[in-house]
């Protein structure tokens, strides 16, 4: 007679023996997974805060910690985060290592970040620390998931007095860009352009092209009424700071040379017109005398010779007495 207790104990141990090789294995592929795999995230991905004020960046990661495990932050500046990448916290073996500008302004959250928590908080914010930051956890072996994690930062700040000034000659007839411009201020001031009068700031009526982003004003084939001040306003939601500008608009050197010669051939015009009137009827009122020769004689005496006429020719009373002594000398009979 076979005995069932038996039978039925050799049949319940293979199949024990299979869960527990099963459980092995799937323990086994727990702790693989769990060693091979490293988890960064962070939950606050933007972060903006006004200057001066206190910004933490939130990361956080998921592995077992090894005793070559190490945390590291580093930085990209510029709202862009188009930069070169900055070390600026470094922990490893129980101790911390700041660097840059910023190391003694940055603070770990826990000062022991191997219990998940690597967060970091930068103290009196500076326009400066707007960019890119990234947390990197390095813990050998994880070699495998998402080992970091990166946060952007917005430092807000208020537009610093912008500058104004003129690109282009003002002269009459010519174009001009009237340009503002702040050096500072996040987010980035928008510019407003108005024409302050006396009594009263309305907005420029000569505006061609205006560029709020770019704080630009086009004014087009000038005039002397363009002149005056203008007035810019850079703003966002910190504040606003505002420059003017006074424009005098002239006549350009060259259009004087030529309004100058222009005046002057019209003034000489002018002048050869009226000699040429006063000549003219001159001649009319005063009709000019023809002139007729002298007629010439045998007898006529040069002129300038009258004067000694009477020394040169004999008188007649002279003449006959002279033939009358000679007719008396000789006695000629015929």
């Amino acid at each position: 007679m076979v005995n069932r207790r038996g039978l039925r104990l050799k049949l319940i141990k293979p199949s024990l023996s299979m869960l527990w090789k099963c459980i092995q294995l799937l323990l086994l592929a727990l702790c693989f997974d769990t060693v091979q795999s490293i988890s960064v995230v962070t939950d606050t991905p933007n972060v903006v805060v006004n200057v001066g004020n206190n910004a933490t960046l939130d990361c956080s990661y998921r592995t077992y910690v090894e005793p070559a495990f190490s945390l590291e932050w580093r930085f990209t500046p510029g709202p862009n985060g188009d930069g070169n990448a900055e070390k600026i916290l470094y922990y490893t073996d129980g101790k911390t290592y700041t660097l840059g500008p910023q190391a003694n302004r940055i603070k770990l959250i826990d000062q022991n970040p191997t219990n998940g928590v690597a967060s970091i908080r930068i103290e009196n914010t500076k326009p400066s620390d707007t960019g890119t930051y990234s947390c990197d956890i390095n813990n050998p072996p994880d070699f495998t998931g998402t080992s970091e994690a990166y946060v952007n930062l917005i430092v807000q700040v208020a537009p610093s007095i912008p500058e104004c000034k003129v690109i282009g000659k003002p002269y009459v007839g010519n174009n001009v860009t009237l340009l503002c411009r702040s050096s500072m201020g996040q987010p980035s001031p928008k510019y407003a352009w108005s024409e302050v009068r006396p009594g009263t700031e309305q907005s420029a009526s000569r505006v061609m092209v205006k560029d709020s982003n770019q704080g630009t004003m086009f004014l087009k084939n000038l005039t002397m009424e363009h002149s005056g001040t203008y007035k810019c306003v850079a703003s966002n939601i910190l504040g606003e700071r505002s420059c003017r500008l006074v424009l005098i608009v002239t006549v350009s050197n060259e259009a004087g040379v030529i309004v100058g010669a222009v005046v002057a051939t019209l003034i000489a015009l002018i002048l050869i017109a009226v000699v040429a009137y006063y000549v003219f009827h001159h001649k009319k009122k005063n009709p000019k005398v023809p002139v007729i020769g002298h007629e010439l004689r045998e007898d006529a005496v040069a002129p300038g010779k009258e004067a000694n006429s009477h020394l040169m020719a004999p008188s007649a009373h002279s003449i006959g007495t002279n033939s009358n002594s000679m007719n008396s000398k000789y006695n000629i009979v015929v």
